[in-house]
């Protein structure tokens, strides 16, 4: 499962790949949700859960 790097949660469907510029491939790719928007509504989710 992907998670969010800005978020830190959970990314469920399509996520945005960033590959960092690495020519010895050091630095791990990083996944964000596609918009803010779906970055708001995964926290929203996660604290409704806890609730």
């Amino acid at each position: 499962m992907k998670r969010c790097q800005t978020c830190g949660y959970p990314i469920e469907g399509e996520a945005r790949e960033i590959v960092p510029d690495s020519a010895s491939g050091a630095r791990a790719t990083m996944h964000r949700h596609p918009t803010a928007e779906d970055c708001a509504a995964a926290k929203r989710k996660r604290l409704a859960a806890r609730s």
